[in-house]
């Protein structure tokens, strides 16, 4: 079974075939060489309808996925630069390069594979893609103009499969040139395989041409006769995750949101250039040149576009319910959202990127072989066993009350702060419980951590001592990840489902749609579609419970509830959190310092306890806690540092080696 989520297993059937064709990429000189010495050439490749198919797995293969060693920054995900996670670990990309402000134009082109800088431009050494390495968007353009331009070649392929297969093909082109858009602007624009020899001159695009060309790559899948609605639930099993004209619809809206939004959308740059070395320099390249509100009206017709057709197809796509109205019931279904890949009965995810599984012992020669690998196992002793990715004390205030009310506490840390003894961790978002380990005592059956149904991570409990631990990284904010691997050390929940990392699910649809409204003035519109997604765990209406908010006239405080929305919902799903502060311009969340969390136990008198074993014991009563929230100093990051703040780091320095090719690509300001 050709299983789409192991595309190393569809292209190990054809290796001999595809080393022509996944050369490494010079993109001034030659943008379709043959490797020396391989006799094998496009001409194989779409003379069968089996190679053709693999050919395009392949560049499957290289879609984004922040949970692949490739698109970590040595350890760490690209959420660890927001405000919503901290990476502890020493040898970090984010350690080394982005806290303290070191990130250099190089950071992206490293041969031996730890990546520092969080997205490349051109990187052609360390792994190749699809062992999780990281790998120019120029080799997957490659591929998909080659399979769009040599398809209709291929004798035993019908004419339907070839359009499904050239709608698949833009829009995986279109996703990787809007990874790229949203981390370096304006783009050299690829529109076509180019012969041997045949030397790429046309330079950098600007901003607006890049976001245009991405749009006529997705108006080109949606306009494939062939190219289907939805998977069919009879082949979903074998084939979950593989692109179709919903994926292109609503790629085109979340294009189209962060082209409006004001990075780019402004009446002036970003930033400014000081020197303009190469003399190509234009800030045009990462600015619109003005702001133009009706770019908001054209994501929201795209949003509008997706939901007309998808109720034209029998509303395929939907929003997992909960089955019982109560916690267990609310995070389950978030749990199937946004963890689970799509089946024969749960269709949310309509564009999803899958990480490499962990598979299971292999005995070798009397040897057991642990097939661990740096694909998804390998991101969860990252990012849980060792510091990777830490949840902050903003994360955890992001998320609200179960009624639908905002954090409510604003002055409860520190010592007397909390004379009522509140539980600051009872009664909240469900969501905030599938997100992160706090203290609770009243956890659902089946939801604890370590086989037990409460989490006592206060200073001197349990989970502050455990050994598993195997060093004080894990948790050292206070917190401990729990989205994405669950209980990793108790029931074995890392390997009970296949994972499907969304790109774009239809939750994020209905909070793009929302923002999009709330931008063209429609505000109770965008009220309508947040309370969709939020009533999916039982939120009350945010207006409602949240009077002193203002939302049906307030815009700017509505833009900030949507954002704080999308964080709860999509956060650590496809680095959106990051991306979210960089469109939206979020100086001030960038440079706001960051916090941990000390919670400690107190005594019937009322003190805190701060020695000793600390374990609580489930006979008695659940203890009352102070707070404090510490800064954080490990790994501090100098944008926190009064006046080191500069506009270029809104947007990646492109690679210098690059750069130097001559073909006329420049630089970021400020870079």
């Amino acid at each position: 079974m050709k299983k789409i989520f192991n595309y190393i297993l569809a292209l190990g059937m054809a290796s001999g075939i595809l080393t022509a064709c996944v050369d490494d990429i010079n993109v001034g000189n030659a943008f379709l060489e043959k490797a020396p010495g391989v006799d094998i050439n496009v001409d194989t490749v779409f003379s069968k309808a089996e190679y053709t198919r693999n050919f395009l797995w392949s560049a499957y293969g290289q879609l984004y996925c922040t949970y692949t060693a490739g698109n970590m920054m040595n350890g760490a995900p690209i959420d660890v630069l927001s405000d919503s996670y901290h990476c502890y670990v020493s040898w970090g990309g984010p350690k080394q390069s982005y806290y303290p402000g070191g990130l250099t134009e190089d950071a992206q082109d490293t041969e031996d594979g730890n990546y520092q800088g969080k997205f490349s431009y051109s990187t052609k050494g360390g792994l190749d893609s699809d062992a999780g390495g990281r790998v120019s968007i120029y080799e997957t353009v490659r591929k998909c103009w080659q399979l769009i331009e040599n398809i209709d070649r291929v004798p035993d392929m019908s004419a339907d499969e070839k359009s499904r297969l050239r709608g698949e093909a833009y829009t995986i082109m279109a996703s990787r040139y809007y990874d790229a858009f949203r981390n370096f602007g304006g783009l050299c624009l690829v529109k076509k395989a180019y012969a041997v020899g045949e030397g790429f001159t046309e330079g950098r695009s600007t901003a607006f041409q890049t976001v245009e060309f991405i749009d006529s790559l997705i108006q080109c899948a949606i306009n494939e006769p062939g190219f289907i609605w939805n998977i069919p639930n009879a082949d979903i099993g074998q084939w979950s995750g593989r692109l179709t004209r919903a994926s292109a619809r609503a790629l085109r809206a979340k294009v189209w949101m962060f082209a409006a939004s004001p990075l780019f959308n402004s009446n002036e740059p970003y930033m400014r250039y000081e020197k303009r070395p190469t003399g190509f320099e234009n800030e045009e390249h990462v600015w619109f040149g003005k702001e133009d509100p009706s770019l908001w009206q054209r994501c929201l017709q795209y949003c509008n576009d997706f939901f007309n057709d998808n109720a034209a197809n029998g509303d395929y796509y939907q929003l997992i319910q909960p089955e019982t109205q109560n916690e267990a019931g609310y995070r389950m279904a978030y749990r199937r959202a946004y963890r689970y890949r799509n089946n024969e009965t749960r269709h949310e995810k309509i564009f999803d990127v899958h990480p490499t599984q962990y598979l299971s012992d292999e005995v070798v020669n009397g040897s057991v072989v642990n097939h661990w690998g740096w694909g998804w196992a390998g991101f969860a002793l990252d990012c849980y066993r060792q510091g990777g990715a830490v949840p902050t004390n903003e994360l955890m205030e992001c998320f609200g009350m179960q009624d639908g009310r905002v954090f409510p506490y604003s002055d409860i840390y520190g010592p007397g702060k909390n004379p009522n003894g509140y539980d600051i961790f009872a009664d909240r978002d469900p969501r905030l419980y599938e997100t992160m380990l706090v203290p609770r005592h009243d956890v659902p059956a089946g939801f604890g951590w370590n086989g037990r149904n409460y989490s006592d991570t206060w200073v001197g409990g349990v989970m502050d001592k455990d050994s598993k631990f195997n060093n004080a990284d894990d948790i050292a904010s206070g917190y401990c990840k729990y989205k994405w691997l669950l209980d990793y050390y108790g029931d074995g929940q890392m390997n009970d489902e296949y994972i499907g990392v969304s790109y774009i699910r239809l939750a994020e649809m209905y909070l793009i749609r929302a923002e999009a409204k709330a931008e063209t003035g429609d505000l109770r519109g965008a009220l309508d579609d947040l309370h969709v997604v939020r009533s999916r765990v039982g939120l009350g209406r945010l207006e409602a419970m949240n009077p002193s908010l203002n939302l049906t006239s307030n815009k700017e405080n509505l833009i900030n509830e949507i954002l704080r929305e999308r964080n709860c919902e999509i956060g650590a799903e496809c680095g959106d959190r990051l991306y979210d502060m960089v469109r939206r311009k979020r100086q001030d969340l960038f440079t706001k310092p960051l916090h941990e969390i000390r919670i400690y136990r107190l005594d019937a008198a009322g003190n805190r306890l701060t020695e000793g074993d600390q374990q609580w014991d489930p006979s008695t009563p659940w203890p009352k806690f102070e707070y404090e929230k510490p800064q954080i100093v490990n790994g501090a990051r100098r944008w926190w540092d009064p006046g080191y703040w500069t506009n270029k780091w809104y947007l990646d320095p492109v690679s210098r080696i690059e750069i130097q090719k001559g073909y006329g690509l420049t630089q970021n300001p400020g870079w």
